[in-house]
């Protein structure tokens, strides 16, 4: 053996000690490597968090007009596509609207489940990265027990609400394994106004 390669024989067995901490400070290198390698690709790839888009109402209170069994109300919004893709939504002739959802208990339930069409038209409608959409939901719930439909699903009127609207990146609205894109409006107040 040469001078370089040598290892320092000082009782026996000590050779045998240094190798095992040269091999322990190489485990404990390349284990470090390979975290630090797993975490940056991990980083570094797709991101499967679903996108969102704004989605802002065009008033902080609305009020809602009682008539018959009926509940009546415009909450006007915009919807902005802030993605680097295009997006869409499947409908049947007509866009869909938000979900209107109320604040009951510090949990979100839907306010009402309204009715649409069973159809499915083409081409879908779709919005290009940084379109956006300026729109009016118009809310009509019945009370219960009135067999009328859509039927209002929340005890009262008064109280917390947010719009929630669901698209899909891509223009076609039904691929298989498109991403979500959802988008949760700000919180505003709808109150029953006194006639």
């Amino acid at each position: 053996m040469s001078e370089d390669n040598e290892m320092p024989v000082t009782s026996n067995g000590s050779i045998r000690l240094e190798v095992i901490r040269q091999r322990k400070g190489l485990a404990s290198l390349l284990t470090t490597g390979s975290l630090l390698y797993f975490v940056a690709c991990q980083s570094l790839g797709p991101s499967e968090q679903p996108h969102s888009a704004s989605l802002v109402t065009d008033s902080a209170q609305v009020g809602v007009r009682h008539s018959g069994f009926g509940y009546i109300a415009d909450i006007g919004f915009v919807y902005t596509n802030t993605t680097p893709k295009p997006i869409s939504k499947a409908g049947c002739g007509v866009l869909p609207f938000p979900d209107l959802e109320k604040k009951v208990n510090d949990e979100w339930v839907p306010a009402y489940f309204p009715i649409y069409a069973a159809c499915l038209t083409k081409p879908d409608f779709k919005l290009e990265s940084g379109e956006s959409y300026h729109g009016v939901l118009k809310f009509l719930a019945f009370e219960p027990g009135h067999n009328t439909e859509p039927v209002l699903k929340v005890d009262s009127i008064d109280g917390t609400y947010r719009l929630r609207w669901v698209f899909v990146e891509g223009t076609d609205a039904t691929a298989k394994g498109a991403r979500r894109v959802e988008s949760i409006s700000n919180e505003f107040r709808m109150v029953l106004s006194k006639q």
